[in-house]
């Protein structure tokens, strides 16, 4: 029949210590309770019952580096707790308000929670990168790296390219304890010479959009003027660059196949394209599942506790015009999607395959779908996951597949993205352009500071590792998209200017002056912005 791989992708921006709602710290603890918690039960559960799945999750290190932050999971609990009271003072208002429904969908959520919270503290041990890992260990999940803080690697110089790789690769490995193979590149973002450097870190594949195949790409812009072609075509003039991967013949933009991957350009890195199709039965934003009547609503929410309490009802209907939420329903509307979706992937897997190789179809999601905005998401996909475990559809990893069905050709894929019409556009426009200026400068001064430091100094030495935390912070791709989109603008802005002051701050001290007031500078600079804690200068340099 074929091969079935569903990736997701885990991202949050730096936000540690960094604000309450609605913007900052309370985005990692919302994801958290909402997707993180209930997606680990579900695939712990699954193993647990013998169930043999296989899923892709991508974890980015900006996110591991903050999931196994003390601080934060200290505040995790908090926030979980806080939810639990919500929850039981709706129960008793709805209860002296002789409103039984709502009383009822109260206390279905004292009930989640609270199940939730001691899976957090007991099953997990509070630990959930060790709780992914775990997966990991046995085969049932494949962890993608990505970049250090998912930041814009087309629209980056090469240095700052070569550090978000090293460093995240890194960090990834130490916090999961094995090192990934396979990256989720930030954006989906690619442009020509990428796969030679993801090489060279030992990166082996990555899931792109299916728009920058041959034959179905569109043209990237011209970066709003200021990069004809990205920095990153350069990268393919590198010295003494022989490929390892075997080919037989070169695609041509009428030959290339949705269901089979490809090799890069004369690289061995490997390129697996999502199926649009497929995809858009979860993202398409009018005929996706998560648009059904019955799925919970989420954007009206309780104006005393903040919980939800009404369902989508219609799209065309006002957040005042929305009927009341049914957790049995919605249930019966998940496993109606969920066998659907599973004959879609089965229609698709049945077209005749000519030269014997096995079809692979791959589907990718942002992981804070399911859960947090689709509330109904996490059971749709254990339900899937259970019903494609007992079809005749192949499930693996991509590493599985990869290894028992490597590229036989190779494809030139266009210069883009996930974005907007598939070009940079998102990141850089008119409103961003400040924001690429300023990158550039900053990484002129970590040049400029590369040598200058001595080892022999300790303060110094550490003030210089600050300033590229720092530097990879400024460089995150959610300030940019953050300001396009309008979602929360100001907030970007200004998590984007004070990264840059901290680095300027920080290449300061590296400098040199006041042994005393320094220490007590970097120490403050320490304590607000704490991931990544072996990044040197020299990663940077390297």
């Amino acid at each position: 029949m074929g091969t079935f791989v569903l990736a997701l992708h885990s991202h949050l921006p730096y936000c540690r210590g960094a604000g309450r709602w609605p913007h900052g710290e309370e985005w990692i603890h919302e994801a958290v309770l909402g997707t993180y918690l209930p997606l680990l039960v579900l695939l712990h559960d699954l193993r647990d019952a013998g169930v043999p799945f296989r899923i892709v999750i991508g974890l980015t290190p900006v996110l591991l580096e903050q999931l196994a932050d003390h601080d934060v999971d200290v505040r995790n609990l908090e926030y979980i707790d806080d939810q639990v009271r919500r929850a039981e003072r709706d129960v008793r208002r709805f209860v002296d308000a002789d409103d039984h429904a709502s009383a009822a969908l109260a206390g279905f959520y004292v009930d989640s929670f609270r199940r939730l919270r001691e899976a957090y503290r007991t099953r997990f041990g509070r630990d959930l990168v060790g709780a992914f890992a775990d997966l990991a260990r046995t085969g049932h999940v494949e962890i993608l790296t990505s970049a250090a803080t998912h930041g814009y690697l087309p629209l980056l110089d090469r240095a700052s390219v070569e550090a978000q790789l090293r460093i995240g690769l890194r960090s990834s490995r130490r916090l999961l304890g094995f090192a990934p193979k396979g990256i989720w590149l930030p954006e989906c973002a690619y442009a020509p010479g990428l796969e030679t450097v993801l090489e060279d870190h030992g990166l082996t594949h990555f899931f792109t959009d299916a728009a920058l195949l041959p034959g179905g790409a569109r043209p990237a812009a011209d970066v709003a003027g200021r990069r004809g072609k990205s920095e990153l075509g350069r990268f393919a003039a590198r010295e003494a660059h022989t490929a390892v991967a075997p080919v037989a013949t070169v695609a041509t933009p009428t030959e290339v196949d949705l269901l089979r991957p490809y090799y890069v350009g004369d690289s061995s890195v490997v390129a697996i394209a999502r199926h649009e199709r497929v995809s858009g039965q979860v993202w398409s934003a009018f005929m996706g599942y998560p648009g059904d009547a019955h799925y919970r609503e989420f954007h009206r929410k309780d104006d005393q506790s903040g919980l939800r309490y009404w369902r989508v009802t219609s799209v065309h209907k006002g957040l005042s015009e929305k009927e009341q939420y049914s957790p049995g329903r919605a249930a019966e509307r998940a496993r109606e999607h969920a066998s659907h979706f599973v004959s879609v992937v089965r229609e698709e897997l049945t077209g005749p395959q000519t030269d014997g190789q096995d079809p692979l179809l791959a589907v990718t999601f942002d992981s804070e779908l399911f859960g947090h905005w689709w509330f109904e998401g996490v059971d749709w996909l254990g339900l899937v996951l259970r019903e494609l475990a007992t079809s005749d559809v192949t499930v693996a990893t991509a590493v599985e597949y990869l290894d028992r069905e490597p590229p036989r050709e190779r494809v030139a894929l266009a210069e883009g993205s996930w974005g907007k019409n598939n070009d940079h556009s998102t990141w850089l426009n008119e409103s961003t352009a400040w924001m690429w200026d300023e990158l550039e400068r900053l990484a002129g001064e970590m040049r400029a500071l590369d040598g200058t430091v001595s080892h022999d100094d300790p303060l110094r030495e550490r003030a210089g590792r600050q300033a590229m935390r720092e530097l990879l912070l400024a460089q995150s791709s959610d300030w940019p998209f953050l300001v396009t989109t309008g979602q929360a603008a100001d907030y970007a802005v200004e998590r984007f200017r004070a990264h840059a002051q901290r680095f300027r701050r920080a290449v300061a001290i590296a400098r040199g002056g006041d042994p005393y007031e320094d220490e007590v500078e970097l120490r403050s600079l320490e304590r607000a912005d704490n991931p990544f804690p072996d990044a040197t200068i020299a990663d940077f340099a390297g």
